[in-house]
């Protein structure tokens, strides 16, 4: 719980760099960001999770180039971006620290995932968090409701400068979906298990190879779908890029 208490508190300094815009600030809140993704991305690799260590290495390197960036040029950009981020968080960490939320979305997931398995002919049962079938169980933790990608594309689409109404389009085009697709994930990971549809170690290889590049190439496709939708936001994140190589060339 290290790296989320250390983000989360990152989320203050964000906060005060959207109000004040005193760069050393917005530098600071990245850098603590960042500081929590390394922690993370060891978390990973001690869990034999190289998909998500390497993402999370990358993402400490973005942080802190970011970080130089704002020091360097301190634009309204990284404003923005920094904004619909802290937004993100705000919706991300209480369901990691409320432990009610916390109950209350994994036993629904879990609940939701064994309803869709029964759907499709499997008679997966859920006892709280914990689902079960042909004699085998899997545990749903909190990265097993997509809240992370949900509480991400939460603050992308709202948080960022554009019409309510567009907002509130891609926000329901995206959330929803991350959730439902979700569900079809967990199902495919508990029939892989109980199954061994990949032999003794069809966990393994369900959960960390298969199911992430499916995950990852739903949610190309569903920021594809965000992009077209709210262009502001393609258009943030190209001036992202731009601001942050000129910030790191010292331009």
């Amino acid at each position: 719980m290290l790296p989320e208490s250390i983000a989360s508190l990152s989320v203050v300094p964000m906060l005060l760099y959207v109000i004040r815009k005193r760069a050393e600030i917005g530098a600071f809140a990245w850098l603590l960001f960042s500081f929590a993704c390394l922690l993370k991305a060891f978390e990973f690799l001690q869990a034999n999770d190289y998909v998500n260590f390497c993402i999370f290495c990358l993402g400490t390197l973005f942080f802190i180039l970011m970080a130089k960036a704002i020091i360097s040029r301190n634009s309204p950009t990284f404003q923005e971006v920094t904004a619909f981020s802290a937004l993100a968080c705000i919706f991300y960490f209480p369901f990691v620290f409320i432990s009610p939320l916390n109950d209350a979305i994994i036993e629904t997931t879990a609940f939701l995932s064994a309803a869709l398995g029964k759907t499709l002919g499997y008679s997966i049962t859920a006892h709280g968090r914990i689902l079960e079938l042909n004699g085998s169980s899997v545990e749903i933790i909190l990265a097993c409701t997509a809240i992370e990608s949900m509480a991400l594309f939460a603050g992308a689409t709202l948080g960022i400068n554009a019409e309510t109404r567009i907002k509130l389009k891609a926000f329901a085009i995206s959330v929803p979906t991350i959730y439902f697709l979700n569900l079809f994930r967990n199902v495919f990971v508990i029939v892989s298990h109980s199954y061994s549809l990949f032999g003794e170690n069809s966990f393994y290889i369900a959960h960390h190879v298969v199911a992430k590049f499916f995950s990852f190439i739903a949610l190309l496709a569903i920021a594809y779908a965000v992009f077209r939708i709210l262009p502001e936001l393609t258009e943030l994140i190209y001036s992202l890029k731009e601001e942050i190589i000129r910030g790191v060339k010292g331009d």
